[in-house]
């Protein structure tokens, strides 16, 4: 584990992509997900190139490579006739778990979806991500106990 020291939190750019593949490629295998490392690069090439994600990174004592990710997606709530931001990636390396980059990164991306007009940012994670859920409790997260939600995979 690195020593608790200021963790920075930054956008990501194109110049970042060995670090953000690198972390995502990790994150990727915490879901039990495999990934080709191409594919992976060319998804985040992508995201670089297009105004549809935030993404964010944190570095430890502002020393590269970067430590954590975090990536929201800008949506809409029909209910709430409102933006709404998804945080849908968010990811530590082990080893700087616990110096509060995981927080900063969750922090980030809350204040700059309040500056960019969000009602709200929601996320979803596996059940048995204690430590997650803990860590989203304690930023003011509440579970939703309103609604059901589903999914059903229609392509690769």
């Amino acid at each position: 584990m690195i020593a608790r020291v200021p963790i920075e939190v930054r956008d990501a750019n194109a110049a970042d992509l060995d670090a953000v593949a690198g972390l995502f490629l990790q994150y990727l295998a915490f879901y039990e997900h495999a990934a080709d490392e191409q594919r992976v690069r060319d998804f985040l090439r992508a995201r670089f190139a297009s105004d549809d994600t935030v993404l964010l990174i944190a570095e430890a004592d502002g020393k590269r490579p970067a430590v954590g990710l975090a990536q929201a997606y800008r949506s809409w709530s029909s209910v709430s006739l409102g933006p709404v931001w998804v945080l849908n990636d968010l990811f530590v390396e082990p080893a700087a778990r616990g110096t509060g980059a995981g927080r900063a990164l969750v922090r980030a991306i809350c204040e700059r979806a309040k500056e960019a007009g969000a009602i709200r940012v929601s996320l979803a994670t596996a059940w048995d991500n204690v430590a997650a859920q803990g860590l989203y409790e304690s930023e003011g997260f509440a579970r939703d106990v309103a609604f059901l939600h589903y999914a059903k995979v229609t392509g690769a």
